[in-house]
């Protein structure tokens, strides 16, 4: 045991746990030290330069000493407490100071004011370590009983005094600080004899020490671990259930499997067979990951384990994880020694190295496995081109996955104790990028994959304005850049509140196309407050957030094709507030802002040619030209969606009847008609006996996902157009009065529908006597009518000598027409002109459609964005009140940017690392159980 004075352990736990704690608070502080106030960093400049200092000292003395080849000094480990037991002081009585209460707790980590006793306590356990085997002379047994006596003595020494002799004093405050050193010193030697006595016990050779070697084996290494989860989990009857997931959630059954195998090869007796003592090594070498997680996890709760045994009897469980630690650490010791006879040292190093990283390797391995099912059915649902073909995912492992992944969401809504200490976070970070999916997505991937029961989709995604909020005042300046032959307006607002509290204002801006926000401010207590472009779900995020803690924010989002929201918190009663954007358009337009309509511009300068898009692939049509294009019809060609899940098997029959009778009445030609089988992949045929018979006999996988089919015939149509127009066609196995019998649509399939010249809307052919007509913007609702109508509406045609005719709505309005397969990449750079807008718009939908679009990924239309400053589909414009907001917004994007686009965000209760907050949870625990026992008594 001498070696464990080498002074490679001050690196590994002095120096190692410092680093990381100045980085978790550096990463901290850079966000909101904004609102930290002189004293608060007065309070983390004291801090950081003591725990830096000493740190450093301490790396200094063991470099020194592993070069002289000497041991750790006993006066390093004295130091070592004679410091940082005056920074825990120092910490807890400056709590409010070092984390003032005024700074919201979304901006910092949820438990940042633990890192401190949880990093700091692995220097004070090395320097514990170092006090036992330094008074341990070299081969010297030391005396197991008299140690666990003097370590048993303190307990019921201050129990004793708590109970005479303390109701009959009167203390002052100098004695009261006086018996906090004292209680401090008797908790040091408390653990210091408790770890000493265990230490020399399972040193100690002979018969009779043998055998009470497995009995202590026993007790520590399986009956307490045992007692402690089922302690922890809620299965001890009595008080104790009051306790339930204080330390985490660690109701897994791995948990107990692992214990009561780490315990077996604790228990076993080290053999003196050479083959048997390498598998004993080994074995305990892979458990011993086991019982370092646990140390860590319990080793903030040393200090409050005297006070634990004296209140609830039972306090000796949270030794259990420092004695195991001690006791296996022992063991490997002496395994290691008897091994190196006849093997290499470096080769059994390496070997307990692999071992000790086996079952943190296996649960890593298990994340990247949950991270690519995960990510592969994110893609396949909301990513991947529906013409693409697709190989199925294992519906086992599906489920598997999303049953994590919905445990890991319910823990993050609840209190942290629910949560896995680590191994959630490890889960958040691999899995999830550190971000969340929200509960309808969830829902959407089991609806799609385990055909479980259909998200009910609901159109209404702009809120509505608040009854006592309103536009007092609007006003506009338009300029017109002759350079960019653009317009450029300035719009102005004055919103009052005539309510009595505090409201939010939301009104809805309707962009006519070719116009975009370029520009957004609020005025904040007299101040005008530009706005940040930004990532559109990291600025819902952070305006969730500020909202809650009642601050000033402002925010201006997409909400759908054309329609801009904008919404400014607070507005106070009988108050009025300011705020303002700019557009960059092309042609004078009326601009709807809610109630009011305000005209921006004239038509002097309006464009009188197809302006097409630099890079290509798309081109403006303004209203002058739209005038002159001729009208067309375009034939139908129609799409029978049907359910092939296996779930409706037993109905196919009648819809097929369905759709004959229907082709039959209407006298459809076969020759227009094709047939969509929809699950969780989809198939395409052309209609006829052979797409019926392939029907009838397919083999469903998952839930009748109708949005693949749909969306791949949208696509096609808008990505190729044709002299035909699709008209789609939902034929149901499920009753016309059953919401989930149009299958599962995603919220964005009426943003595409956009894009088809006839309509966005389609028709459900039910048992009902005639179809329903239903558009993608509010699909749960629809009208009946006699037949679907094989004259589709008019539409204007626009022809170009080398390349295919596009079709427009019959509208007057300008337009944007998009051809994804000729367009090229985004220019490397852009400099926020009316073209750069018109290139960002044309490659979003291009985006949409899933098909081919360059390189312009989700990342790259967002980053374009920022530098056109320009607002998109995929961004936002923010005003916030200070440095830190901003800091925090900043952090957010970096995140989502640097996540899977289909992942959400949301609360840092499942993005950050965070472990239970045992430390301030335990003394009212305590509290409780004391008091109902007395109660009781």
């Amino acid at each position: 045991m001498r070696t464990a004075l080498h002074p490679i352990g001050i690196l590994i736990g002095h120096t190692l746990p410092v680093l990381i704690l100045a980085m978790l608070y550096a990463s901290m502080l850079s966000v909101v030290h904004p609102l930290l106030s002189a004293e608060s960093i007065n309070a983390w400049i004291i801090l950081g330069s003591v725990v830096l200092i000493t740190a450093s000292g301490s790396t200094a003395y063991a470099l020194i000493a592993w070069r002289q080849g000497r041991m750790i000094h006993p006066l390093y480990a004295a130091v070592t407490f004679l410091v940082y037991v005056p920074v825990f002081w120092g910490i807890a009585e400056n709590m409010s100071t070092l984390f003032p209460w005024d700074i919201p707790r979304w901006m910092i980590p949820e438990d940042a004011e633990l890192y401190a006793f949880r990093l700091l306590c692995i220097p004070l356990a090395h320097a514990l370590l170092v006090l036992v085997i330094s008074s341990l002379r070299k081969e010297e047994r030391g005396s197991p009983l008299r140690d666990l006596l003097i370590a048993a003595g303190i307990p019921i020494g201050v129990f004793l005094f708590v109970q005479v002799i303390e109701p009959f004093r009167r203390s002052s405050d100098f004695e009261q600080h006086a018996w906090v050193v004292v209680m401090v010193t008797l908790v040091i030697g408390f653990l210091f004899f408790l770890m000493r006595g265990v230490v020399s016990l399972v040193q100690r050779a002979g018969k009779g020490s043998a055998v009470v070697g497995i009995v202590l084996r026993t007790l520590i290494a399986l009956v307490f671990p045992l007692l402690g989860l089922a302690f922890n989990n809620g299965l001890l009857t009595g008080s104790f259930r009051e306790v339930n997931g204080i330390f985490g959630d660690l109701s897994h059954p791995a948990f107990y499997i692992i214990a009561i195998l780490n315990a077996a090869v604790v228990i076993w007796p080290s053999s003196s067979n050479m083959r048997i003592r390498m598998v004993q090594f080994i074995l305990r070498a892979i458990g011993y990951a086991y019982v370092l997680y646990f140390f860590v996890l319990f080793l903030p709760l040393l200090p409050v384990s005297i006070v634990a045994i004296i209140a609830i009897g039972i306090g000796f469980l949270l030794l259990a994880p420092i004695l195991l630690f001690a006791v296996q650490s022992v063991l490997l010791y002496r395994d290691l020694r008897f091994l190196a006879a006849r093997h290499s040292r470096i080769n059994l190093l390496g070997l307990f190295a692999g071992c000790l990283l086996l079952i943190p390797a296996a649960i890593v391995i298990r994340y990247l496995h949950h991270r690519t099912v995960l990510h592969s059915a994110l893609h396949h649902v909301y990513e991947s081109d529906p013409s693409d073909p697709v190989k199925p995912l294992d519906e086992a492992a599906l489920a598997s996955v999303f049953d994590q992944v919905d445990a890991n969401r319910s823990r993050g809504r609840g209190p942290n104790t629910h949560n896995t200490p680590f191994l959630t976070p490890l889960y958040n970070r691999i899995v999830l990028d550190n971000l969340t999916i929200s509960e309808e997505k969830l829902a959407t991937l089991r609806a799609v994959f385990l055909n479980e029961p259909t998200p009910v989709l609901t159109s209404a995604r702009r809120s509505p304005n608040s009854s006592s909020t309103s536009v007092d005042t609007v006003l506009v300046r338009s300029t017109y850049d002759a350079e960019q032959q653009v317009w450029r307006s300035q719009v102005d607002l004055r919103v009052i509140n005539s309510g009595r509290g505090q409201e939010e204002f939301v009104t809805d801006i309707a962009l006519p196309e070719g116009a975009w926000i370029t520009d957004h401010y609020l005025v904040i207590e007299g101040d005008t407050v530009p706005g940040i472009l930004a990532e559109k779900k990291a600025a819902m995020w952070v305006y969730n957030n500020i909202v809650n803690y009642r601050r000033d924010p402002s925010i201006m989002r997409y909400t759908a094709p054309g329609h801009v929201q904008l919404r400014v918190f607070p507005v106070e009663a009988h108050d009025m507030r300011a705020s303002g954007f700019e557009l960059i358009h092309k042609e004078g337009l009326q601009l709807v802002l809610g109630a009011d309509t305000v005209q921006l511009a004239d038509h002097a300068h309006d464009a009188v040619a197809v302006i097409a898009a630099e890079g290509g692939g798309a081109a403006y049509v303004p209203s002058a030209v739209k005038a002159t294009l001729p009208r067309v019809r375009r034939q139908p060609h129609f799409h029978f969606v049907v359910d092939g899940s296996e779930a409706q098997r037993g109905m196919r029959s009648r819809v097929i009847d369905r759709i004959a009778t229907y082709i039959a009445k209407e006298q459809l030609d076969p020759a227009r008609i094709t047939m969509h089988i929809a699950d969780a992949y989809g198939e395409s045929l052309a209609y006829g006996p052979d797409a019926l018979a392939a029907f009838e006999h397919h083999v469903g996988q998952g839930g009748f996902f109708s949005d693949r089919v749909i969306r791949k015939v949208i696509n096609n149509a808008c990505s190729h157009p044709t002299a035909e127009a699709p008209v789609i066609v939902i034929v149901p196995s499920l009753p016309a009065n059953d919401d989930a019998n149009i299958g599962v649509l995603l919220d964005d399939l009426s943003d595409i529908a956009k894009c088809l010249p006839e309509g966005d809307s389609f028709f459900v052919l039910d048992e009902n006597p005639s179809p329903t007509q239903r558009w993608f913007s509010n699909p749960s609702r629809g009208s009946n009518g006699g037949s679907i109508p094989s004259a589709l509406p008019e539409v204007l045609v626009l022809s170009f000598p080398d390349g295919p005719c596009q079709y427009l709505r019959n509208t007057p309005t300008a337009e944007i027409i998009v051809d994804p397969i000729h367009m090229d990449n985004l220019p490397p750079r852009l400099s926020g002109t009316w073209q750069d807008a018109l290139a960002l718009e044309a490659r979003w939908r291009a985006f949409q459609l899933r098909g081919p679009s360059g390189e312009a990924g989700w990342s790259t239309l967002v980053r374009g964005a920022f530098q056109a400053q320009v607002l998109t589909p995929l961004t936002a414009w923010m005003c916030v009140e200070n440095d830190a907001q901003r800091n925090v917004l900043l952090k957010k994007q970096e995140e989502i940017l640097n996540g899977d686009p289909s992942l959400d965000a949301n609360d840092q209760d499942l993005t950050n690392m965070s472990e239970p907050g045992i430390l301030w949870m335990l003394v009212p625990v305590l509290l409780w159980i004391i008091l109902g026992r007395r109660t009781r008594a």
